[in-house]
């Protein structure tokens, strides 16, 4: 696995009674991969949802929700994480499916 991306996760530090969301950085400049997937396309065995646009490979960090965005560091583009999973299952590396917000 070669971790040539950068990757900022934030998390929605908003109060209930604003509406625009307000994101804080969580963990800033992760090394990961970002891969563009189709629909249908598997990755390791596991099969991604439809709506996937990317998938981002890399360690295992504890506390990651689906709540939270990821932000390219080198792009800017903004992804929603859809779903989190533990590849192996030993916490060593994590596969995020992604999906590219369009602004």
């Amino acid at each position: 696995m070669r971790l040539r991306h950068r990757v900022t996760f934030k998390v929605d530090t908003t109060t209930d009674d604003t509406v625009d969301p307000v994101y804080t950085d969580y963990l800033a400049a992760v090394p990961c991969s970002i891969k563009p997937v189709g629909g249908g396309e598997r990755v390791r065995g596991m099969q991604l949802q439809a709506e996937t646009t990317y998938a981002c490979e890399c360690r295992y960090y504890d506390g990651l929700l689906p709540d939270m965005i990821a932000v390219d560091d080198e792009t800017s583009a903004t992804y929603y994480i859809n779903r989190i999973h533990s590849v192996v299952g030993r916490d060593r590396t994590m596969l995020i499916e992604l999906i590219e917000v369009v602004v």
